[in-house]
């Protein structure tokens, strides 16, 4: 082999080991009554649920509130968490509150909270919540 070949060999190998993964994490919303507000930043359409991530990224949410008959309704709020995703990995937006916010269909701001779950891991792997009043939040 001449030592032509042998550079563009070596070339290629390095960059193919430094290159980051391309592979994108899957991200789905799982409970349905949780509403993407934003992703990255950006406002979303309120249908959408699903992503494929290959960045860290910010997620901004909020509650469809539908109280069951004679159940106050209640400002859900809008709460931002941020996560980092591993390429091929799965993850779910999930909610964790108090049993009686989902038996009423009613989530108050605060007492509600949005967590991503990497399911490959089983795993909990978002920030905390921060609540902003309107808007992305980043």
């Amino acid at each position: 082999m001449n030592k032509g070949a042998l550079c563009v060999m070596c070339f290629l190998a390095s960059c193919a080991m430094a290159a980051p993964s391309a592979r994108a994490a899957d991200v789905r919303i799982s409970n349905s009554h949780l509403l993407a507000v934003c992703f990255a930043g950006k406002p979303v359409s309120a249908d959408q649920r699903r992503w494929n991530v290959t960045e860290p990224v910010s997620l901004t949410f909020t509650m469809r509130n539908q109280p069951r008959p004679g159940i106050a309704n209640h400002d859900p709020g809008i709460a931002v968490i941020d996560f980092a995703p591993e390429a091929g990995h799965q993850y779910e937006i999930e909610v964790r509150g108090d049993a009686a916010a989902f038996s009423a269909r009613v989530w108050t701001r605060g007492q509600w909270r949005p967590v991503v779950r990497d399911r490959t891991t089983d795993q909990i792997v978002s920030s905390d919540p921060k609540w902003i009043e309107i808007g992305c939040g980043k």
